[in-house]
């Protein structure tokens, strides 16, 4: 296992670049993509919804972390990011779960939502399907959901979105998490359900 800290004795510059793909990995985390995402989406789709929103998000990454930091400090995880294939079945059961809560929370006030929602919750599925033969990067897989996304709402975002996915390849890859192929699935993954959203959602 890597020594992934960017506090290593002697930092050279591996070390220096080992250290900022963990911060490229923790700045275009999964939770922080979606809060990002959601937001926006509320603020062009319902921005009466923006508080109930701001609540549910909220509320679900907190819950997310709980269990990602409860299984890691347990030593069930090897790595917050649930780096082995074994780890991720129940991190996909977990984040489903999450899903479904949010899914009746914003379903009302957040309704244009629900959509996405879904939407992200069938990539899941796909995911987990998929695990059976390919860790796929959720990583990947957020950010291109995000871009994708975002070019239909605030085209400069997802342009910009878009822009940062090879620097957030190269981090995943720069610290060991996955390989090639799956970070390229997890790329793929993201950016085609979030086409298919578009099309769903017109």
């Amino acid at each position: 296992m890597l020594n992934l800290s960017p506090r290593e004795p002697g930092a050279a510059p591996t070390t220096t670049g080992r250290a900022f793909a963990r911060w490229v990995s923790i700045a275009l985390h999964p939770f922080a993509v979606f809060i990002a995402l959601t937001l926006v989406s509320v603020r062009m789709l319902a921005p009466q919804a923006l508080g109930h929103a701001l609540i549910g998000v909220s509320a679900a990454v907190l819950a997310c972390w709980a269990f990602v930091l409860q299984r890691r400090r347990a030593g069930h995880w090897s790595t917050v990011d649930a780096s082995k294939a074994s780890e991720r079945p129940l991190l996909y059961a977990v984040l489903l779960a999450i899903l479904a809560i949010c899914w009746w929370w914003m379903r009302g006030q957040a309704a244009p939502l629900a959509q996405g929602i879904v939407a992200v919750a069938a990539m899941l599925v796909a995911a987990a399907v998929l695990n059976r033969w390919i860790k796929l990067s959720l990583h990947m897989a957020s950010l291109a959901f995000a871009a994708v996304s975002l070019l239909a709402l605030w085209r400069v975002a997802g342009i910009a979105a878009a822009c940062a996915l090879p620097l957030l390849a190269w981090a995943r890859l720069r610290m060991a998490r996955h390989a090639p192929a799956e970070v390229i699935g997890g790329t793929v993954l993201g950016a085609l359900f979030a086409l298919a959203l578009r099309v769903w959602a017109g």
